[in-house]
C-alpha cells in the first residue's frame, strides 16, 4: 500500500502545483525546427538566419579544435576571440549541422549517432489536425505501424515487425520523451501519456538498437520531443470538436528568458466513442523547465501526469464484425432488465494514472567533452475492470549517465561515447472476482503478487572517420537484469496456489556500421545491430505445460540480429528520398501459446525472420506544395517453431509459416498545399493496409483496406495586443465511410472456421468530421 500512497501524493502535488509554475511575459525568442533523416522541414527566413549563425559558431569551434601543426608548441590557453583567415577557413570543410542536432537540455550541438535508419514527423503534421492520436502523424513514417488498442490514445506499435504481437500498449520498442525514458523496467510503454498537440516532432530510430538504448529496443527507439517555451512565446489555446462526441481543450504557456526556457501544457479530451462502450475522458499536464546555470552547466526539470477514465469494448468475431462492427462485443445477455453486451455487463473499464517527474543535468567539462546525468521517478497506478478486476501499482526509479567526447585518433576525427544506466521497478498487484452486475463490483480476492525488476548496465560507442567522408561506428552494450516475483492464488478465501520466480539475465548487444557521405546531400550506410528483451512478471508465472499458476523455468530472453543497407539522398533541391532494405533474425521470440483447454502460457519460438524494405519520399516542386509518402513491405516467417494448440493435439510444426499479425504492405501518401500569402492550406492523404494472417496456421486473416482523409485550414496573423494569430481547420476522415477492421490480435484455431469464432477485431472509425482553432494570445 505504500506505493499507492506514494502515487496519490505525487499526483496531488503535480495537479496543484504545475498550473502556477510559469510567469508569462513577451520577449524576443526563436523556435528551433527539429528534423531527422527522411524528413524535410520548411525553411523560414528566421530559420535560415539561425542556421547561418550556427555555421559561424561551428566554424570557430572547428578552428579551436584544430591540432597544432607538427613541431609547433601547444598553446597554453585558447584565445577568447578567433578571427578567421582565408587560409584557415579553406583548410577543412565546414561540417553541416541540422538544428535537430541541438541538445535536449540546452542549445549545445550534440550530433546524432551515425549509421542509423531515422525519420521524424514535422510540427505541421499536428498544427492542422484534431491531434486525437499519435497515429495521425506517425503513419507518415516508413517502417512504423500503429493499431488501436485498449483506450483513446492507447495504440500498439510495430517497427519492422517487432511489437506486432502485442494487443495493447507498446512492447519491444524503447520510448523517450525529451530525453526521459518512458518505457518502464518491465518493457511496457503506453501512448496515453503523450498528447500529440504538445509535440514539435516525433523521431524514430528503426532496427534493433540495444547497444544504444539497452533492454527492449528490439524494434528500435521512439523519441517524443515537446515544444519549447521559445516555440510558444506566450499563450496558446486549442479548441476542437467533432463526430461521436469528440472534444478537446488545451492550453500551452511558454517563454524563453535569459537563463530559462519554460513551457507548460494542459489538455482535456473526451469522446462518446465510435464503438459502443468506448467513451473516455483523459487529462494531461506536461511541465518543462530548462535552466542555464552558467556557460557550461544546464539543468532540465520535467513533470508529466496523465489521468485516464476509459470504457473498453471487447474485440469482435468475424460474424459479429460483419453483422454490426460498432457493437461492444462478447455475448448479449440480460442485465438490469435490459439487453447488454459482455463488455457492459462486466463494466469493462480502464481507470489509470501515471506520473513521471525527473531532471537532466548537463555539464560541458571541456571544449570537447559533455557529461549528461538523468534521474526520474515514474509511477503507474492502474485499476482495470475486465472479466476480473485488477489493481496494479508500479513505482519505477530510472537513471542514466552519458559522457560524450569529440577528439581525434592520429589525424582522424573520432567521436566517443560511454554510458551507465540502472533502474528498479516494483510491482504490487491484486486481482478480484468481477461480480458482472453492470457496475464492475468487486468480489472475492483471487490473487495478489509482489515483484521487483532491477536492471544495471553500461555501453560505449566509437565513431571514427577513418577516411574522408566515411565513418566506421562500433558499439557494445551490457546489461544485468534481476527479476523476482511471488504470487499467491485464493479460492473461497483460502490459499489455493503459490508461484514464484527468481531469475537473473545477462545480455550483450554489439553493433557496427559504415556510413559514406559523398556530399552533404547524400548518405549511404550498412549496419549490423542487435536487440534483446527479458521476460516480464506474467511470462514467468504460468507453467508452460499446463497453463496453471507455476514457474516457467525455461523461458529465455528474446534476441534479434538486424542487418540493413540504406541510402538517403537529396536528388534535387526539391526531392528527397530514403530507401532501406533490412533482414532481421529473431531468436527465442516470446509468444503466447494455448497449452491446455483455455489456458495459455509464454514460450520461446526458436527462430523466425523478418525482411523487407522501407521507402520514403518528399517532393516540393513549387513553393507551398509538398508531395510525400512512406511505404513498408515486410515478409515475416517462422524458421523453426513447433506450436501447440493443447496437450491432446501435441506439437504442430510451423516452419515456413508467416508470423501472425504482421502487416505485409503499408502505404501512406499525402499531397499538401499551403499558400503563405493568404494563409489558406489544404491536404489530402490516403492509407492502404494489405491483408495479413492472425493465427499460426495461416488460415484466418484480417482484410485489406484503404481510406482517405481531407483537410482545409486557414491561418490569420492578427498582431494586436490580445491575439497574435489564429489557426482554423476542418477535417473529414474516412471520406468514403469505409467499413474496416483497424486492429487484429494473434488468435488460435487450426482451421479458418475455428479461428473465425475467436475475438479478433476492433473496427476502425467510420466517416467523421472534426474542426478546431488554435489562438496565440498575448
Amino acid at each position: 500500500m505504500w506505493a499507492r500512497r506514494d502515487s496519490f501524493r505525487l499526483h496531488a502535488f503535480i495537479s496543484c502545483a504545475l498550473l502556477a509554475a510559469i510567469p508569462v511575459t513577451v520577449v524576443p525568442s526563436f523556435a528551433q525546427e527539429e528534423t531527422a533523416a527522411g524528413a524535410v522541414v520548411e525553411k523560414s527566413a528566421r530559420e535560415r538566419d539561425l542556421r547561418d549563425q550556427l555555421q559561424n559558431i561551428l566554424r570557430e569551434l572547428e578552428e579551436l579544435q584544430q591540432q597544432p601543426a607538427p613541431g609547433a608548441a601547444a598553446p597554453t590557453a585558447q584565445p577568447s576571440v578567433v578571427k578567421e583567415s582565408p587560409e584557415t577557413k579553406a583548410s577543412e570543410p565546414i561540417p553541416q549541422y541540422d538544428l535537430s542536432d541541438v541538445s535536449i537540455v540546452s542549445d549545445r550541438v550534440q550530433r546524432r549517432p551515425e549509421g542509423l535508419s531515422m525519420s521524424s514527423t514535422e510540427q505541421s503534421e499536428t498544427e492542422s489536425q484534431p491531434t486525437r492520436t499519435m497515429k495521425e502523424s506517425m503513419e507518415s513514417l516508413p517502417g512504423v505501424v500503429l493499431r488501436q488498442a485498449n483506450g483513446p490514445r492507447d495504440f500498439s506499435m510495430m517497427i519492422r515487425g517487432q511489437g506486432a504481437k502485442t494487443a495493447f500498449a507498446v512492447r519491444d520498442i524503447k520510448m523517450y520523451e525529451d530525453g526521459f525514458v518512458q518505457t518502464q523496467s518491465d518493457g511496457l510503454s503506453r501512448l496515453d501519456i503523450h498528447d500529440p498537440w504538445f509535440m514539435r516532432s516525433v523521431e524514430v530510430t528503426r532496427g534493433a538498437s540495444s547497444s544504444l538504448y539497452d533492454n527492449y529496443a528490439l524494434g528500435g527507439m521512439v523519441h517524443f520531443r515537446t515544444r519549447r517555451g521559445s516555440d510558444i512565446n506566450g499563450v496558446e489555446t486549442f479548441l476542437s470538436g467533432g463526430s461521436f462526441g469528440y472534444h478537446k481543450e488545451g492550453i500551452a504557456v511558454g517563454q524563453q528568458y535569459e537563463n530559462l526556457d519554460a513551457s507548460l501544457f494542459v489538455s482535456n479530451v473526451g469522446e462518446d466513442g465510435f464503438i459502443r462502450n468506448s467513451s473516455y475522458n483523459t487529462q494531461t499536464i506536461n511541465l518543462n523547465l530548462r535552466f542555464k546555470i552558467d556557460d557550461k552547466q544546464n539543468f532540465y526539470f520535467k513533470a508529466i501526469t496523465n489521468w485516464l477514465d476509459a470504457r473498453v469494448p471487447t474485440r469482435l468475431t468475424q460474424a459479429q464484425f460483419n453483422a454490426d462492427h460498432r457493437q461492444a462485443g462478447g455475448t448479449n445477455v440480460v442485465c438490469n432488465a435490459n439487453t447488454c453486451s459482455d463488455a457492459e455487463r462486466l463494466a469493462q473499464r480502464r481507470l489509470d494514472r501515471r506520473t513521471i517527474i525527473g531532471g537532466i543535468y548537463e555539464r560541458q567539462i571541456n571544449a570537447n567533452t559533455v557529461l549528461t546525468i538523468e534521474a526520474d521517478y515514474d509511477v503507474k497506478d492502474i485499476n482495470q475492470t475486465f472479466s476480473q478486476i485488477s489493481d496494479n501499482v508500479n513505482p519505477n526509479y530510472k537513471h542514466y549517465a552519458d559522457l560524450r567526447h569529440d577528439g581525434r585518433l592520429f589525424d582522424m576525427p573520432l567521436r566517443s561515447y560511454v554510458g551507465f544506466f540502472l533502474s528498479n521497478m516494483e510491482q504490487e498487484a491484486q486481482t478480484f472476482q468481477n461480480l458482472a452486475d453492470g457496475f464492475g463490483t468487486r468480489g472475492a480476492l483471487l490473487q495478489n503478487s509482489r515483484g521487483t525488476i532491477r536492471n544495471v548496465g553500461g555501453r560505449f560507442r566509437e565513431e571514427l572517420e577513418f577516411i574522408p567522408k566515411v565513418t566506421l561506428a562500433a558499439g557494445l552494450g551490457f546489461e544485468q537484469s534481476q527479476l523476482s516475483v511471488q504470487s499467491i492464488g485464493y479460492t473461497g478465501g483460502a490459499v489455493s496456489s503459490r508461484a514464484g520466480a527468481d531469475r537473473s539475465y545477462t545480455n550483450w548487444a554489439p553493433e557496427m556500421s559504415v556510413t559514406w557521405k559523398p556530399t552533404d546531400a547524400q548518405r549511404h550506410w550498412v549496419r549490423a545491430s542487435t536487440g534483446y528483451g527479458i521476460p516480464g512478471f506474467a511470462n514467468l508465472l504460468r507453467d508452460p505445460v499446463t497453463g496453471q499458476p507455476g514457474t516457467n523455468f525455461d523461458l529465455k530472453p528474446q534476441k534479434n540480429l538486424n542487418f540493413e543497407i540504406g541510402t538517403e539522398s537529396k536528388l534535387t533541391k526539391t526531392l528527397t528520398v530514403q530507401l532501406v532494405g533490412f533482414w532481421t533474425f529473431f531468436k527465442d521470440e516470446i509468444i503466447t501459446q494455448a497449452v491446455s483447454g483455455n489456458n495459455t502460457a509464454s514460450v520461446n519460438a526458436d527462430s523466425s525472420q523478418y525482411k523487407g524494405i522501407e521507402a520514403f519520399y518528399d517532393w516540393r516542386p513549387m513553393e507551398g506544395l509538398r508531395l510525400s509518402g512512406a511505404y513498408t513491405h515486410i515478409e515475416a516467417k517462422y524458421v523453426n517453431f513447433a506450436d501447440r494448440l493443447n496437450t491432446a493435439a501435441g506439437f504442430l510444426v510451423r516452419d515456413g509459416n508467416k508470423v501472425p499479425n504482421v502487416p505485409t504492405d503499408v502505404l501512406n501518401t499525402k499531397v499538401a498545399y499551403d499558400h503563405a500569402a493568404t494563409g489558406w492550406g489544404a491536404w489530402i492523404e490516403g492509407s492502404y493496409y494489405n491483408s495479413y494472417f492472425l493465427n499460426n496456421s495461416n488460415t484466418f486473416g484480417i482484410p485489406s483496406y484503404m481510406i482517405a482523409n481531407v483537410n482545409v485550414h486557414k491561418n490569420f496573423d492578427l498582431k494586436n495586443s490580445w491575439f497574435r494569430f489564429a489557426k482554423f481547420y476542418i477535417e473529414l476522415d474516412n471520406i468514403a465511410d469505409k467499413k474496416y477492421a483497424a486492429s487484429g490480435q494473434v488468435i488460435g484455431g487450426e482451421t479458418a472456421g475455428a479461428a473465425a469464432g475467436q475475438q479478433a477485431f476492433f473496427a476502425g472509425y467510420g466517416r467523421a468530421i472534426y474542426g478546431g482553432v488554435t489562438f496565440g494570445l498575448f
